[in-house]
């Protein structure tokens, strides 16, 4: 039988001076000593991509009963985590049920210890300057986990820091526990998310992949002198709330809404899905900044979209938004586009 490795070290510390078997016990100890952080965890699905499952990382753990879709790489719900302060987790235990899929997935994604450490480290995490580890459930069965954390306060120049520390995908199983309401995929029980489903499919390729990002300038903010809101949703689910100009993003494969008030001040508001074969477009063209412009037309309801390359100036989607009262205004999950048409094959 083997000794204790413990045992080992202490009988041979004592044919050592008694200064230096104060000293490597002390070391010894020290070194057995595993710092703790501030840290929690988190859960996120892609938008239009509803779980309902749970984390579990051994000293800490989150999760939802409940269907959730609040974008990729974005946050759920609260935390019931137990100490704030805990130690770098080297695994992850996930158990989740997709949606679109019908089937549950589970599986042991495991983390790379030493560089999570590096990133608490480089970020100062400290009893000032909390992290989160958030784990993404895709369909699939494609997971991942980022290290997140806030620097500065966002309204005031600062930013949130996300970084990719880990990617796998899971084993898949029949869920007979999940509630009807999950199981059944019509208009009635799920809505828009339900004609997102019939626009887009659904894109392992984005989760199997991970979506490539762009420099792209968004010519949309006075078109006709007037000032123009929208975000938008990559195909992997990312949802942008779009500040400013120019980004470093995944493509849009659909406007989650573009909203303008018309001469008499009327609200347009509605969702633009791009075509289909967008990605491929750009990829075809070779493009790594793309200039996308929009024009709205004399009525005040319709409007073109454009890709601008080369001083050339191509049609992507002409559309007619959709007027609506103020207490739909009100509304964050405003209705489809009526007509669309689309231009490139």
């Amino acid at each position: 039988m083997k000794k204790n490795i413990k045992t080992r070290l202490i009988k041979e510390f004592h044919t050592l001076p008694h200064n230096l078997l104060l000293i490597s016990l002390s070391l010894l100890l020290f070194s057995c000593q595993k710092k703790k952080y501030p840290w929690q965890p988190g859960i996120s699905a892609p938008r239009y991509y509803p779980v309902a499952g749970h984390v579990d990382f051994g000293n800490a753990g989150n999760g939802s009963n409940t269907s959730f879709a609040n974008g990729w790489g974005d946050q759920y719900g609260g935390v019931v985590s137990g100490n704030q302060l805990k130690e770098v987790p080297k695994q992850v235990y996930i158990d989740y049920y997709s949606v679109v899929d019908g089937k549950g997935f589970s599986g042991e994604v495991l983390l790379p210890q030493e560089k999570i450490l590096d990133l608490f480290r480089e970020y100062h995490i400290n009893d000032k300057n909390s992290a989160d580890l958030l784990v993404g459930m895709a369909p699939g069965g494609w997971i991942r986990v980022w290290f997140q954390v806030s620097v500065g306060f966002v309204n005031k120049g600062g930013k949130v820091i996300i970084i990719e520390v880990a990617k796998s995908r899971l084993r898949s199983y029949k869920d007979e526990t999940v509630g009807v309401g999950l199981k059944t995929k019509d208009f009635k029980t799920w809505g828009n998310t339900y004609t997102y489903w019939q626009h887009h499919g659904i894109p392992y390729s984005a989760w199997a992949e991970n979506e490539k990002e762009y420099d792209i300038i968004f010519d949309f903010y006075k078109p006709n002198h007037r000032k123009i809101g929208f975000s938008y949703i990559s195909a992997d689910g990312t949802i942008y709330q779009v500040g400013r100009e120019k980004a470093h993003q995944k493509l849009p494969v659909q406007l989650e809404q573009i909203a303008w008030q018309g001469k008499n001040r009327e609200a347009y508001n509605c969702k633009v899905p791009f075509p289909k074969n967008f990605k491929k477009y750009i990829e075809q063209k070779k493009l790594q900044r793309l200039h996308l412009q929009l024009e709205i037309e004399k009525d005040d309801e319709h409007a073109i979209i454009y890709l601008i390359t080369n001083n050339s100036k191509e049609k992507i989607v002409r559309f007619k938004n959709k007027t609506i009262t103020a207490e739909e205004d009100k509304n964050i999950d405003f209705d489809y586009a009526k007509e669309v048409e689309y231009f490139i094959q």
